[in-house]
C-alpha cells in the first residue's frame, strides 16, 4: 500500500492491515552511465517495495531520494545532500511514521552508497529510547546473479540495466550504452590492499559511474533479478512482522545503559 495514495480512513485501516510495518525505499539522484536515468536507484527501490507489499501487506513510504552519494558530485545532475541533513531527515521520517502507528520500519536501499550510512543510522538510534524498531534490509534471493554474463557489476552495469529494462523500459537508452566495457581502474589498489577505505574508494575505480558491460543487459535477466529481490523482501517483511525479540532487547539495553552494572 502506497502511503501517498491513501485517504485518511484508508490510511488507518492500512496501518492495521500491515500490522504496523512500513518500508522506506531509499535511493539517490545521480549519474548512471550514459544510458540510465538519474533516478534509477529511487525507481528500483520503490518498485521493489510496492511489489513486495502486494504479496505481504506493508505501508510503503513515498519514493525517497535522500541518501548518501557524495562520490557522484562531479557529474551533471547529481543532487548531494549534506550528511547531517540526511541523518536528521531520515530520523524525522521514522519518528513521523511511528507517530502514525508504524512501529516497525524497514529501510530498503536501492543504492550501494548507502551501505555505510543506513547501518550507522540504525545503530545510533540507541542514543535515545524510542517506541519503535528500525531494520536495515538487504533482501536478495540466492542464485539470482546466475543469469548474468558479466562478472564486474555494481552500477549502470548489466544487472542494473537489466532491472531497469524490466521495470522502466521507456527510460532506458540502450543505443547510448558505452561502446566499450569499463573495468575498474583500481587507482587506489595499494591503499585498498593494505586494508584502508578512503573518500576516493569508488571514484578511484569508476569515475564515470559506469561498471562493466551494460550491452549484455536484457529485460528477461532484469525480470529474474527484480523478482528475486521482491521475493527476498517479502520474506523480510514477514520476519519483521513476527519479530517479538528486538523491541524487548532494545528496552533491556536502554535500561542497562542508564544503569551500567558488572555482568560478571
Amino acid at each position: 500500500m502506497r502511503w501517498e495514495n491513501l485517504t485518511v480512513p484508508n490510511f488507518v485501516a492500512a496501518v492495521e492491515k500491515c500490522e504496523g510495518v512500513g518500508i522506506v525505499p531509499i535511493g539517490v539522484i545521480e549519474a548512471h552511465g550514459s544510458h540510465l536515468p538519474l533516478g534509477t536507484d529511487v525507481f528500483e527501490s520503490h518498485w521493489t517495495a510496492c511489489q513486495a507489499a502486494e504479496h505481504e501487506p506493508a505501508l510503503v513510504f513515498p519514493a525517497y531520494p535522500y541518501g548518501i552519494n557524495h562520490e557522484s558530485a562531479h557529474l551533471p545532475g547529481a543532487i548531494v545532500f549534506k550528511r547531517e541533513l540526511v541523518f536528521a531527515l531520515l530520523q524525522n521520517v521514522c519518528d513521523e511514521m511511528a507517530r502514525q502507528g508504524v512501529k516497525k520500519i524497514i529501510l530498503l536501499s536501492g543504492h550501494g552508497g548507502n551501505r555505510h550510512f543506513l547501518p550507522l543510522f540504525v545503530q545510533t538510534l540507541l542514543e535515545e529510547a524510542r517506541d519503535y524498531c528500525v531494520y536495515y534490509g538487504t533482501p536478495y534471493a540466492q542464485g539470482a546473479d546466475d543469469v548474468l554474463e558479466t562478472d564486474e557489476t555494481g552500477h549502470a552495469c548489466e544487472a542494473e540495466t537489466s532491472t531497469s529494462l524490466h521495470i522502466n523500459p521507456e527510460l532506458v537508452r540502450m543505443a547510448d550504452v558505452p561502446k566499450e566495457p569499463f573495468t575498474g581502474l583500481e587507482r587506489n589498489e595499494p591503499v585498498s590492499r593494505a586494508g584502508a577505505y578512503s573518500p576516493m574508494d569508488w571514484y578511484a575505480r569508476y569515475p564515470r559511474m559506469y561498471v562493466g558491460d551494460a550491452s549484455k543487459a536484457t529485460a528477461e535477466k532484469g525480470k529474474a533479478l527484480a523478482e528475486a529481490r521482491v521475493e527476498g523482501l517479502v520474506e523480510l517483511i514477514r520476519a519483521v512482522k513476527n519479530d517479538e525479540v528486538t523491541a524487548g532487547l532494545i528496552g533491556e539495553f536502554v535500561k542497562g545503559r542508564s544503569e551500567p552494572k558488572n555482568p560478571w
